[in-house]
């Protein structure tokens, strides 16, 4: 008798064990935080929605190598960038967390050709009542980060390069509203493209322009600014006070005629410039057939005639301007030969 008994409670035991064991094996903690996918004889069954314990056999939760890949491109607090899995292949959990997804920057061109780095996110969590459409995607991460680049390279191309920081919540509303129409189009539209199964919330860039060293090729002129960066000083002076203005391009022709200067005293010969053509001077220089200069003396301005001075009184020489004066003497002449010493007497 006492036989029968420890063998039935070993019994009782064993399928206490096995109770316990298939219950811990078989509960999943899903809720608002998680989610696993359940198939039933290969087809899509449903997602848990609470924690709970599933007693049919035949209802499996894909995991292992069944887990679905999704996998989104993010940052970290330092801003790297890396790829982060939203599915614990292990357990077959699956986050219904808030993510944010960060596309690689790219350059993306404005109307006025100008090209901008652009770095987008969009805030997003995937949609439980739709979560069969990206388990059942080959590549959810890449469509995502490649629909969020496209909607921005077009938002970005209707505007110029001045005024895409102006426009920036304008065009950050527009993304979103173009990624919300897909996923839950109006009623009785259809959607601009394949639903992704997930609900966004914010769609946000930040951009810079990338930074190119100033062309010193010569042949875009003593300033040595090729197109792009004229294209710069036209946008900033465009807004510019006119006074500013007036002053800094007297600035850059001085420069200009500086620099004018220095490249041909660079050539080694003797390069004389008056401070007429310097711009130092407003007096005209006009050139001589002989090669001399003669600079023009400044008009003074009309005087009233003053009287006669006495036959007494010591006539008082005009001054001279120092320039005119030099400029008078004309081009200089060749020096006379010295003369030769007489021959010597034969003796």
């Amino acid at each position: 008798m006492l036989e029968i008994v420890a063998i039935v409670g070993a019994v009782l035991v064993g399928l206490l064990l096995i109770f316990l064991v298939y219950r811990s094996a078989r509960t999943y903690d899903a809720g608002a935080h998680a989610t696993f996918i359940t198939t039933k004889g290969g087809d899509f069954y449903g997602a848990l929605r609470a924690p709970m314990t599933i007693w049919d056999p035949s209802i499996k939760v894909l995991r292992d190598k069944h887990a679905p890949d999704l996998k989104i491109m993010t940052t970290d607090v330092s801003g790297a960038y890396f790829e982060k899995s939203l599915v614990n292949r292990r357990t077959g959990e699956i986050t219904l967390r808030v993510q944010t997804c960060a596309p690689r920057p790219f350059m993306s061109t404005t109307t006025d050709k100008r090209q901008l780095l652009i770095k987008p996110k969009v805030a997003f969590h995937l949609d439980i009542d739709r979560i069969q459409i990206p388990t059942q995607m080959e590549s959810f991460g890449s469509m995502l980060a490649t629909r969020i680049e496209n909607l921005f390279d077009n938002a970005m191309s209707e505007f110029e390069d001045q005024d895409v920081f102006k426009h920036q919540r304008e065009i950050e509303q527009r993304v979103l509203r173009e990624l919300q129409d897909i996923e839950e189009p109006q009623e009785g539209e259809r959607p601009s493209g394949m639903p992704l199964g997930i609900k966004v919330y914010e769609a946000m860039f930040s951009f810079e322009r990338p930074e190119k060293p100033i062309n010193k090729d010569l042949a875009n002129g003593p300033m040595a600014y090729d197109n792009e960066h004229l294209d710069d000083l036209v946008d900033m002076l465009e807004k510019a006070n006119p006074a500013t203005v007036e002053v800094l391009m007297r600035m850059l022709e001085l420069q200009t005629k500086q620099n004018i200067v220095q490249m041909l005293c660079k050539s080694g010969g003797l390069v004389a410039f008056t401070a007429s053509e310097l711009g130092l001077s407003e007096r005209t220089v006009e050139r001589a057939h002989n090669g001399a200069n003669i600079m023009k003396p400044a008009e003074a301005p009309a005087i009233a005639a003053a009287p006669a001075p006495a036959a007494a009184d010591s006539p008082v020489a005009k001054p001279v301007d120092p320039a005119t004066a030099y400029y008078n003497l004309g081009a200089p002449k060749g020096q006379p030969k010295a003369a030769e010493a007489p021959a010597a007497k034969d003796s």
